[in-house]
């Protein structure tokens, strides 16, 4: 009551108050300020992140992104839970990236204009309908990336460069590339088949001949033309192709996983050779068990390469007895040779980083650059040809209104080839999917039921294969 109160200084000084001038207790290792009962304090941002720390450290994390050992609170990387909040962290610098993008996609829809000397208002209206054409392409690889993106595991921003890096630098490595080895390759194969092309060198330089023989009115054999253009279409240009897609992703993101490359003695000679081991990691971080981030970047990267590509050939596609070029624009951007080629290599490459199997870099483009130059044997043209006469050719599929005088017979026949292609990429999407899955299942088996049982996951996943061969050897 007011008539109790003391308001004299002895009273004052015997009563205990608070030291404003004391630092509030510690705990030696904890992140969080302990209060007289001894519980921890929680501020607002991390409740957010509904974490708790305890008074010996540890920590207990229920978001969906564990906190790196020893990382500052303040420096741990958030990740978005839904695909809008994952547009809402787009930075400054993947904006500049995908407008350097649609700049350089406008300027080429600009000039692609056809015929050049047409009237300002109608050079306009064909360079709109350009435009329209042009980004009829983006429309399938933009929904399956979409649908493919899970945004708990990956950035969106390193998602956006390594698409950026394979549209721009990777493009024009393929390029230069692919000239420079079908130049040697051509070479070769005139020297073996064909050495009277040789004759021309004086006149025209050797690095040139075989890009200007028939503007010199000279015709190869069918043989040397077959061989050359098989060699450098259907071998050189895909091993190239998924290579630098494959190299790009290793160079433009760190992707997670469990086992890294080290140089150790192997044999009783001491010999160094190049293994896998286990990574070791911090005290309650955990093993790497998801691999939708090397789809993810992979599948990037490969429509960096093929929509550069699709670009520039559907914007080629402007003479005047090309018809339906919406419906060209469109399936050219489904098509999709890239994308499955790609997530091959991915499910190979987190086989050997995620599962810890052996596997060389030649084995993992295996299936790849088979599916790819199946593809350029059927009508796909490499990115080092410029120009295609037959584009529909590329995808066994020809215009709505062409006219076409073929008898039933042959309209069976075309129809079954067609069928059987498409086939094939059924079974390589099927293939995908399932490995996508089995490798999951195989990395959560590892740190659960083979847990610091590596030979013996190694030895299940040996077994696996051999009666996966059995099973399709029946």
């Amino acid at each position: 009551p007011p008539s109790n109160r003391s308001t004299g200084p002895s009273s004052f000084a015997a009563r205990p108050g608070p030291n404003l001038m004391q630092r509030p207790s510690l705990s030696r290792f904890s992140a969080k300020p302990v209060t007289p009962s001894g519980s921890t304090l929680t501020t607002f941002g991390e409740k957010n992140n509904n974490r708790s720390y305890q008074l010996d450290g540890s920590s207990t994390t229920s978001s969906s992104e564990e906190r790196a050992v020893g990382q500052p609170l303040s420096l741990t990387h958030q990740k978005a839970v839904s695909l809008a909040e994952a547009g809402t962290m787009v930075t400054f610098d993947s904006m500049h990236k995908l407008a350097f993008i649609l700049v350089g996609t406008l300027i080429m829809c600009y000039c692609a204009v056809s015929p050049r000397t047409l009237p300002l208002v109608e050079y306009n209206i064909k360079f709109k309908e350009n435009l329209r054409v042009a980004s009829l392409l983006f429309i399938g690889p933009m929904l399956t990336l979409l649908a493919l993106f899970d945004t708990e595991q990956n950035d969106v921003n390193s998602v956006i460069g390594s698409f950026y890096t394979s549209f721009t630098v990777g493009y024009t490595l393929v390029f230069l590339a692919e000239i420079l080895v079908t130049t040697f390759l051509r070479l070769g194969v005139f020297a073996i088949w064909e050495p009277t092309i040789f004759d021309l060198a004086p006149k025209i330089p050797v690095p040139v001949l075989p890009w200007v023989l028939r503007e010199n009115k000279y015709r190869p054999k069918r043989i040397t033309l077959f061989v050359a253009d098989f060699a450098t279409s259907c071998i050189a240009c895909p091993i190239i192709e998924e290579y630098i897609k494959l190299k790009i992703v290793q160079l433009t993101v760190r992707l997670p996983r469990n086992f890294k490359l080290v140089k150790k003695k192997v044999g009783r000679r001491g010999k160094k050779k190049w293994v896998r081991e286990k990574m070791v990691r911090g005290p309650g971080e955990p093993d790497i068990t998801k691999v939708n981030i090397y789809i993810t970047h992979m599948f990037a990267a490969s429509l960096g390469l093929k929509l550069c590509d699709s670009i520039r050939r559907v914007l080629m596609y402007t003479k005047r007895g090309d018809m339906d070029r919406g419906f060209y624009a469109l399936l050219r951007g489904i098509f999709p040779i890239h994308e499955l080629c790609g997530t091959m290599t991915a499910l190979s490459l987190a086989k050997r980083d995620v599962l810890g199997v052996t596997m060389p870099t030649w084995k993992m483009l295996a299936p790849a650059v088979f599916i790819h130059g199946m593809a350029n044997f059927r009508g796909m043209k490499p990115i080092f040809k410029w120009n295609s006469s037959t584009p529909w050719s590329e995808m066994q599929l020809s215009p709505w209104n062409a006219a076409d005088d073929s008898t039933f017979p042959q309209i069976l026949s075309k129809s079954v080839t067609k069928l059987m292609w498409l086939t094939i990429l059924g079974r390589v999407l099927g293939y995908c999917v399932k490995n996508y899955y089995l490798i999951g299942r195989q990395a959560i088996k590892r740190t659960t039921t083979y847990a610091g049982k590596h030979a013996a996951f190694k030895a299940g996943l040996a077994a696996d294969e051999i009666l996966k061969t059995t099973k399709d050897k029946k």
